[in-house]
């Protein structure tokens, strides 16, 4: 099954969307077109409650090499997983907990608030907070981003869309 990925630069939110049995080259793949992107300190929501994983333990540190490639901090990453004890969600937290803020929630409302709350933490750097609370008020005004870029990843192909290709 495909991973359906959607980067919202207004938003500084990156969401992931896996279905299916998953395997290592649709991972590997979404990795780097995170790392491609430079979003490390975006946000990002995984969904993948519905997803099973065909990949090695050893996959998990690639995956987590690929996505520090890029020097910038990194944002906080919510799992929506159907089982706390999931394995790959649960693997990477664990092993990337020391990089930044990482946890699992059993609802898409639950990582949305857990990320908000994050996102909307007072920063230290005041063009940050600025720029932040921009964002809050876009999204509270129901404000589309329009250079939000989607991805979908099956095997080894990718196919690029616009959200404005979406609308009719």
């Amino acid at each position: 099954m495909p991973i359906y990925m959607e980067i919202s630069p207004l938003h500084r939110l990156v969401t992931i969307i896996a279905r299916g049995a998953v395997s290592g080259d649709e991972v590997r793949g979404t990795a780097q077109k995170l790392a491609d992107a430079r979003v490390r300190r975006f946000a990002k929501i995984v969904e993948v409650a519905s997803a099973s994983f065909t990949f090695e333990p050893a996959d998990i540190v690639g995956l987590a090499q690929t996505l520090r490639a890029d020097a910038d901090g990194r944002g906080p990453i919510a799992f929506v997983v159907r089982d706390m004890n999931q394995p790959f969600p649960r693997m990477f937290a664990t092993q990337t907990a020391h990089e930044g803020p990482v946890d699992l929630f059993k609802s898409l409302h639950e990582a949305r608030a857990w990320v908000a709350k994050i996102q909307n933490a007072p920063k230290a750097h005041p063009a940050a907070a600025g720029a932040v609370a921009k964002v809050a008020q876009a999204a509270a005004e129901g404000w589309a981003d329009p250079d939000r870029q989607g991805t979908v990843i099956r095997g080894t192909r990718t196919r690029e869309f616009t959200t404005r290709e979406l609308v009719h």
